[in-house]
């Protein structure tokens, strides 16, 4: 008596006759769900989908970095320019490294025209332009 004072399995009920059937009813799904899932149809082979590759394809790498934010609004090496303080800018690092390729970030409240006007002032300073629009940090 000092082991089970309670005597618990006296209190107990017997388990429900019907309960068995519980057991083979979700077997029964299982197999269902197992069968379908397993099917052909369900796992069957895509279409296949050929990549366009550029031929003797190398990466292309930027030597700069430009975001063009809003009209009026560049962020270029860690400051912010005007179009007018950026045509400066650039000058003078084009100077000092050398002609090179210039990636351009822009997002969707960048107009045309400034963009056309940055690839102008980019290309007289002797850049070929590559442009990337993004969209804006907020947006999914």
């Amino acid at each position: 008596m000092i082991t089970q004072p309670l005597d618990l399995a006296a209190h107990l009920r017997p388990p429900p006759r019907s309960f068995d059937v519980f057991f083979f009813v979700n077997v029964a799904v299982l197999g269902l769900f197992l069968t379908l899932f397993t099917s052909k149809f369900v796992l069957a082979p895509g279409e296949t989908i050929s990549v366009p590759q550029l031929e003797g394809g190398s990466a292309m790498t930027t030597g700069l970095v430009v975001n063009l934010q809003r009209d009026n609004l560049i962020l270029f090496e860690g400051g912010r320019y005007s179009m007018d303080g950026f045509r400066q800018r650039l000058a003078e690092v084009v100077r000092e490294k050398g002609a090179s390729r210039l990636l351009l970030r822009a997002d969707r409240q960048t107009s045309a025209q400034a963009l056309i006007t940055f690839t102008a002032v980019a290309t007289a300073a002797g850049c070929e332009v590559q442009i990337a629009a993004e969209a804006p940090a907020g947006a999914h």
